[in-house]
């Protein structure tokens, strides 16, 4: 069950702040490139002190209205290309789904931690966990769209259930109409310019730039999942989302940190 606002005594709470709306330059020479389409972020408040375990050393739950918070999201990365190879084409087009921890370090930077990244699409899976340690899983992941309608599913190898193996999720959602950049959530929830990755015993900052979204609201259509219990999650499973907003997306530059 999900609590109500306000961390607990015995969890550091870090002063609210709100991100930058643009991106820093990146301090290095990307290592990849994708458009990321079709972007759907379903986001929960969650108690800090259930989530504080969650996320790689040296981070905190980062806090907007004294709680942690949660996403689930699906994305389309198309036209990905890893320099210096040339553009994948086809080859470089996968769904991802995500569940995700907001995540702020000891030096301020405010980003994400990935719980789970769903995707079909080993050689990324590969690559990523390898290389970062993020913790790609493939499954049969796929996405549509249907005009104002986006649509993303991902379903695990194995039995149905709760557990990593078989773990699901269908997600649809319809836009309802611009969402403002300056509402103090909205800016908290989207503007992450970086994602905190555990790998051989340290935690990493990876950095993102994109230009800023163009967001709406949306409304939930379809939302029958288990990714966020398989992920430590469970204590959200079947509740409403408190915040869903959509995209068309952005080109977005991976970098290292």
């Amino acid at each position: 069950m999900v609590t109500e606002p306000g961390p607990p005594s015995d969890v550091p709470a870090p002063p609210e702040r709100i991100p930058s709306p643009t991106a820093p330059p990146l301090p290095h020479r990307p290592v990849t490139f994708h458009r990321q389409r079709d972007v759907v972020l379903l986001h929960w408040r969650v108690d800090p002190a259930l989530v504080a375990d969650l996320v790689p050393g040296g981070c905190t739950p980062d806090l907007h209205d004294g709680s942690a918070w949660v996403a689930l999201t699906g994305y389309v990365f198309a036209d990905s290309t890893v320099p210096p190879l040339p553009p994948l084409g086809r080859l470089g087009t996968m769904t991802e789904v995500t569940v995700e921890i907001l995540t702020v370090d000891a030096d301020g930077r405010q980003g994400i931690a990935y719980r789970s990244i769903d995707t079909q699409h080993l050689p990324a899976i590969a690559a990523a966990r390898l290389g970062i340690g993020l913790p790609y899983t493939y499954a049969r992941a796929g996405s549509r769209r249907y005009g104002p309608q986006i649509a993303h599913r991902t379903r695990r190898p194995g039995g149905a259930g709760e557990g990593a193996a078989g773990a699901s999720a269908r997600l649809r959602v319809r836009a309802s109409g611009p969402a403002s950049p300056s509402d103090p959530l909205v800016a908290f929830l989207t503007r992450r310019w970086g994602v905190h990755a555990h790998h051989l015993g340290r935690t990493s900052w990876w950095r993102l730039e994109h230009e800023p979204w163009v967001l709406e609201r949306a409304d939930v259509l379809e939302l029958d999942e288990t990714l966020l219990a398989a992920a430590g999650l469970g204590m959200l499973a079947g509740t409403p989302p408190d915040s869903v907003l959509c995209s068309t997306g952005a080109d977005v530059r991976y970098s290292r940190g």
